[in-house]
């Protein structure tokens, strides 16, 4: 057991978020009001565990003994992988944990601290799932287990392709709420509207199959009219079978990091669909085959990426042969020869070239690994990212 600081929390707050009903008088901290004041902030304690203020959670305030415990955040996720909640496992990546015993009544305290959007998706959860949070985080402790977490934010947000998978939990809950009567339509559809475009986008890119119809809230709330689900349970069932898919797949590539660096879409529909072919190819490989497979993919890739850019004419190839709509390699030399010409960028034509080399070579080598594969898929991607920008697409 590591060194324990006392921290204050709320009481109405820990009454309304865990059920607790009773605690012994002696308890409480009589002096914690005039201590801390109502405008008190976060501070280190004096052993440099964070605390949480009243200001923070409001109401009268009680000794929590708190241990800081980055460990028991592992501990936590490999409990849950063993029930196969591995969504709630993959929402606690980026978490920081903190556990103590409120008072003298050996009731859990359990403190998640994430970035966002984790927070929003750990908050919008259903009450059972962030009981079993705690449940997972207590499970090697004799404590008693609180009916709720509290969540807290740290850090700055994040971004790009991992919010992929807290936007979808975020997403599934927010479409639940608004048919269950948990939310109104009108307070949310903005920023549902604003998300489901960056999931349509982001999937995309991700290779994750989306098909969530519904491009606002109000299109999913005159689809369960039209269907005729009166009750509750009929519109919960269809939201969560939606979104069981998509969020496997994003649990996997938590789980499944690949090597390769994700860049955003270039905004070639084409492009960017082979380019997710590729990475899903990667991520699912396992023998020599599928390898050389991820090869042919991306050869597939810089071809598309060479039509969209290649125009017949204008594009002169240097040795003066006209390409054909499948050879990749002059028709993106002779597009990066037209746009940059001369000596000072020889180098970014020969970017382009060594792709397409590296995909064909991977294609045909019938030792293909892991390794090999990931370096070719790098490869393409970066110069597809290359030919973007000589393009100003998203400039």
């Amino acid at each position: 057991m590591r060194n324990l600081v006392f921290v204050s929390i709320s009481w109405r707050y820990l009454v309304h978020r865990t059920s607790l009903h009773a605690f012994p008088k002696d308890d409480f901290l009589a002096s914690a009001n005039q201590k801390q004041g109502s405008n008190a902030k976060s501070t280190p304690g004096h052993l440099g565990y964070p605390r949480l203020t009243l200001a923070e959670l409001g109401g009268s305030a009680f000794p929590v003994r708190m241990t800081d415990s980055t460990t028991d955040g592992d501990t936590a996720r490999a409990y849950l992988d063993s029930l196969r909640r591995g969504d709630l496992s993959a929402l606690l990546l980026h978490a920081r944990i903190d556990y103590g015993v409120l008072g003298s009544s050996g009731e859990g305290v359990v403190v998640v601290r994430v970035p966002q959007p984790f927070v929003e998706a750990l908050a919008a959860l259903p009450q059972r799932d962030r009981k079993r949070i705690a449940e997972a985080v207590l499970s090697r402790r004799d404590l008693r287990v609180p009916e709720d977490i509290i969540v807290k934010q740290a850090g700055d947000p994040l971004e790009g392709p991992a919010t992929l998978l807290p936007d979808l939990v975020i997403h599934r809950e927010m479409m639940i709420a608004v048919a269950t009567g948990g939310q109104s339509i009108q307070d949310v559809d903005d920023y549902y509207g604003a998300r489901q475009a960056r999931l349509v986008e982001g999937c995309a890119a991700a290779g994750i199959k989306y098909e969530n119809p519904h491009d606002s809230l109000w299109d999913w709330y005159n689809h369960w009219k039209a269907q005729g689900w009166g009750t509750y349970a009929e519109r919960r069932e269809y939201v969560r079978k939606l979104f069981s898919g998509p969020v496997a797949a994003a649990v996997a590539r938590v789980n499944n990091p690949s090597p390769v660096t994700e860049r955003e879409p270039t905004g070639w529909e084409r492009v960017d669909r082979s380019l997710a072919k590729a990475r899903t190819q990667f991520s699912t490989a396992s023998a020599e085959e599928d390898w050389q497979a991820v090869g042919l993919v991306c050869r597939e890739v810089l071809i598309s990426i060479g039509q969209a850019v290649y125009v017949e004419g204008v594009h002169e190839s240097a040795d003066g042969v006209k390409p054909s709509p499948t050879d990749a390699k002059r028709m993106l030399e002779a597009y990066v020869r037209h746009e940059l010409p001369g000596e000072g960028y020889k180098e970014v034509r020969a970017h382009a070239r060594a792709a397409v080399d590296l995909a064909v070579h991977l294609q045909h080598r019938r030792t293909a690994t892991r390794q090999l594969a990931a370096l070719c898929l790098e490869a393409t991607s970066s110069a597809v990212a290359v030919v973007a920008i000589i393009a100003r697409r998203g400039l």
